[in-house]
């Protein structure tokens, strides 16, 4: 059985990364690793998460055409959204499971209605 079978993330190193990406150096990903875009836990040892991170940059840069000077801005913006969206699922996991149906309801109602008011 994997690592990946058993549940434990893969971590793989630098030069693999750069293999499974595609499109990016290991020099651009140090780089990357220096200004901390990327923040792969123990330095050069990339998990899944990591990657998705890496290509998720390569992906702004490359096809978006997204300066690195406007991913200093982007990608904490990107972050906080991704940490919210964590947040609100936690949220309706408890609320699911705890709260009245009528309450749930009036949430529901509330988060669908047009946020301009109109």
């Amino acid at each position: 059985m994997s690592g990946a079978d058993a549940g434990v993330p893969v971590v793989i190193g630098i030069a693999a990364a750069c293999r499974c990406v595609g499109g990016v150096s290991a020099e651009m990903l140090t780089v990357w690793i220096e200004r901390r875009w990327v923040c792969p836990p123990g330095g050069e040892r990339f998990r899944p998460v990591d990657l998705a991170r890496i290509r998720l940059i390569a992906e702004l840069r490359d096809e978006l055409l997204i300066e690195d000077s406007a991913l200093e801005l982007v990608l904490p913006l990107l972050d906080q959204l991704h940490a919210e969206r964590a947040r609100l699922r936690r949220l309706a996991g408890v609320l699911a499971a705890r709260a009245p149906d009528e309450l749930i309801e009036a949430l529901r109602a509330a988060l669908t209605d047009d946020p301009a008011g109109g």
